[in-house]
């Protein structure tokens, strides 16, 4: 098959987040389809390949969000169907709550086409870099706040904790004036069952642009409100116990606890 399907992301920062590989292939395909959240980074996408086209109609196209992910599955699948070199633009880390796309490039394997998923910076990454975190130091959850209310997820107050899509809890649709004061409500009181009050947690927005400031703010549990978090803030629980180490464990692995770095 002469036709492929390469997705890519922009990272969070304008521009500067772009790999030369996504790049390149924004600039060689015959076809390109973006979702991305940024008025710039959309000229400038269009700027880089004259078919570019946008996937926002479709991203609206439906009164439930999961319907509007299929149709945008489904139009990418058309695209390539049509015997050309496509590539997808999406905000972000081109996997990571990104559906539609990663459903296409499942697909398109399956169907015998060259399909393949070039990794971007995530909102998680720069947490990482501007809180200063290492996930390794003990271990790393992250949960998408919906769905762990929904399934109750378990978590472990010994781990670096990252909830996503905290400003949204509940939403299966598309609404502007979401009130998510509900949906706060039950994540508090999920959250105190397993943190005392006085916790101190935080809620993380990354910067969008070179030169400015990601928004953090710190607050104890027990402030916890709507207000604090916008459309795209992210909410980081850092660990509140340490686990002890496995004696037998150390002893089989011929590990001195002292050796450890973590």
């Amino acid at each position: 098959m002469t036709a492929s399907l390469v997705v890519v992301g922009t990272g969070i920062k304008l521009i500067s987040h772009l790999t030369a590989e996504a790049k390149a292939y924004i600039e060689q395909s015959d076809k390109v389809l973006y979702l991305v959240n940024e008025p710039a980074m959309k000229a400038w996408i269009k700027s880089m390949n004259s078919n570019a086209e946008s996937l926002d109609n479709l991203y609206s196209s439906c009164q439930l969000r999961k319907d509007s992910y299929l149709a945008i599955t489904e139009y990418i699948l058309k695209t390539l169907h049509a015997n050309q070199h496509v590539c997808v633009v999406l905000y972000g880390h081109p996997s990571v709550y990104a559906k539609p796309a990663l459903d296409a490039a499942i697909i398109a394997k399956q169907e015998g086409y060259f399909a393949k998923i070039l990794p971007g910076i995530s909102s998680e990454d720069c947490l990482f870099a501007d809180l200063l975190i290492d996930p390794a130091t003990h271990g790393c959850l992250s949960f998408e706040a919906t769905d762990l209310l929904v399934h109750q997820r378990k978590i472990d107050i010994s781990c670096h904790v990252i909830i996503w899509q905290v400003s949204v809890i509940g939403m299966l649709g598309h609404i502007k004036n979401y009130d998510n004061s509900r949906g706060i409500r039950l994540l508090y009181n999920y959250i105190c069952k397993h943190y005392p009050l006085n916790h101190e947690m935080i809620s993380y927005t990354a910067s969008q642009y070179p030169g400015l400031n990601p928004k953090i703010i710190k607050f104890n549990l027990d402030q916890m409100q709507d207000k604090m978090f916008s459309r795209i803030s992210t909410l980081y629980i850092p660990p509140f116990q340490k686990n002890v180490c496995d004696k037998k464990m150390l002893a089989e692995l011929e590990i001195n606890l002292d050796d450890m770095r973590i």
